[in-house]
């Protein structure tokens, strides 16, 4: 089933009218099936992923945004009961590692809902605030984020920690490249995307530098994976811009020579299998 799906493994609601509804048009015409689709943050996002999951339940899987304040591991069994298919993580109030997350994460990896990690430096664009990281009192009203807390190799401990999870790490951990690359190599639950400005500014040839395992060589993934085998597509923009992005994916594919075999699996076929949709 899955050997030539597109699946895109990174999207985000967008607040704008008609957006599902014009995201389900483009991507038929794209031959993407499927979208895990990020809520905005709050419960009011939550609940308009919801209605957008009810009225596309074969193209949506619905990623509910979590609020590090608000909530805790109920929150994640009320979601799989939803019938939301992950969890969506960014900004923490501590490094994403921290103790006291990890029986939100012990809940994901008990309920089957893979989690979507943001890694790397947070753009500015007005959402820090919104995701309501930790707030500083002699700032009130203000909120602060510290990109530190969301570095690449925190996934590493927390894929040990739990390796029955699928996680999926988003834009290579962009600028902690070889951290988040060296992560994925040693973690066979562990995934990462390209999404973000790391297809424009960076050549093929870096990635392959980056991701440069395979089954053949002398030192290589636990499970003799090849390295591309452990990325997926997401295209981290709005509708109208995912088929110059799924052309940016396709530019690196071709530069590197990777298979056809490979080609499928990094636009569809890893993320059908974090999902279970094999």
């Amino acid at each position: 089933m899955a050997d030539h799906l597109i699946i895109d493994a990174h999207h985000h609601y967008q607040n704008t009218p008609d957006y599902v509804d014009r995201l389900a048009e483009e991507y038929a015409r794209l031959g993407i099936s499927k979208v895990c689709l990020i809520s905005p943050p709050g419960e009011e996002g939550i609940r308009k992923l919801y209605e957008a999951v009810r009225r596309y339940p074969d193209f949506i899987l619905g990623l509910p945004m979590f609020d590090w304040e608000r909530h805790t591991p109920d929150d994640i069994t009320r979601w799989k009961e939803m019938g939301f298919a992950g969890v969506k993580f960014i900004c923490p109030p501590l490094p994403y590692h921290h103790e006291s997350f990890w029986p939100i994460y012990a809940r994901c990896e008990e309920l089957r809902m893979p989690g979507l990690f943001h890694l790397g430096i947070v753009g500015r664009m007005g959402l820090a605030g919104v995701m309501r990281a930790a707030t500083r009192e002699d700032l009130p009203g203000r909120y602060f984020v510290d990109s530190n807390y969301m570095r690449p190799v925190y996934l590493d401990t927390i894929a040990r920690l739990f390796p029955d999870w699928n996680i999926h790490g988003a834009h290579l951990g962009n600028p902690w490249y070889e951290e988040a690359a060296m992560s994925c190599r040693w973690n066979p639950n562990l995934y990462m995307d390209l999404s973000g400005s790391t297809l424009k500014k960076k050549r093929p040839e870096f990635l392959g530098e980056l991701l440069w395992w395979n089954r053949f060589t002398r030192y290589r993934d636990p499970d003799g994976r090849d390295a591309w085998e452990k990325i997926v597509f997401g295209s981290d923009v709005a509708y109208y811009e995912t088929h110059d992005v799924l052309h940016d994916y396709d530019t690196v594919i071709r530069a590197l020579g990777l298979s056809d075999e490979l080609r499928w699996k990094i636009l569809g076929g890893t993320a059908a299998a974090i999902y279970g949709l094999q």
